[in-house]
């Protein structure tokens, strides 16, 4: 499965954040960026019944910088 993250700001800092990363079970492993857009690929067990976006959706407003920017997490 893959999810894009959509982030004019702190890319780098989300990139960073997720990729190589297991959270909640979910794998991500960064694949693409193509200007604001950042591909992931997710693994995991049950993945398909896994809401990776919704995963990193929250790790990602868990931060100190994630409160204060506009993002936004999609499945592909």
């Amino acid at each position: 499965m893959d999810i894009i993250v959509k982030s004019p700001l702190m890319a780098d800092k989300i990139k960073e954040l997720l990729d190589g990363k297991t959270i909640e079970g979910a794998c991500f492993s960064f694949t693409d960026k193509k200007g604001m857009e950042m591909t992931f690929h997710v693994t995991g067990d049950n993945i398909e019944k896994t809401d990776a976006a919704g995963i990193a959706k929250s790790t990602i407003k868990a931060t100190d910088y994630g409160k204060g920017i506009y993002f936004s997490v999609v499945k592909k």
